[in-house]
């Protein structure tokens, strides 16, 4: 046991490439955004945390809206290139009755976590 103790900085290495993006979603009034949708969220590559920046709303009969504080390890692919993959995943998501997110949309420049 001492061995891998004495070893074990050596295999620690901190997490470069950190993200955090703000998002407004736009979903079906139906959709069970903080079961199924966020569980599917979290299930996309690289994502690491999801929580809702505020309480999602109505926006009309049939649709609510709500923002989403994503946090996501970017690979080499780099930035510019996750942030278009993340959109296109989010965009794809259904809920386990089929109520879908309609929109998705960056609500400010992704920030950088790996500078703090």
């Amino acid at each position: 046991m001492k061995p891998i103790l004495e070893n074990f900085r050596r295999f620690l290495k901190e997490v470069k490439n950190r993200w955090e993006f703000d998002v407004l979603v736009r979903l079906e009034k139906d959709a069970n955004l903080y079961a199924d949708i966020f569980e599917k969220i979290r299930a996309i590559p690289g994502v690491t945390i999801v929580k809702t920046g505020e309480r999602q709303r109505n926006i009309s009969s049939t649709q609510k809206a709500a923002v989403l504080e994503i946090k996501c390890i970017v690979g080499e692919t780099g930035m510019g290139n996750y942030a278009l993959y993340l959109k296109r995943q989010l965009a794809k998501l259904k809920d386990e009755q089929g109520d879908r997110i309609l929109s998705v949309k960056f609500t400010s420049p992704p920030e950088n976590l790996s500078q703090n």
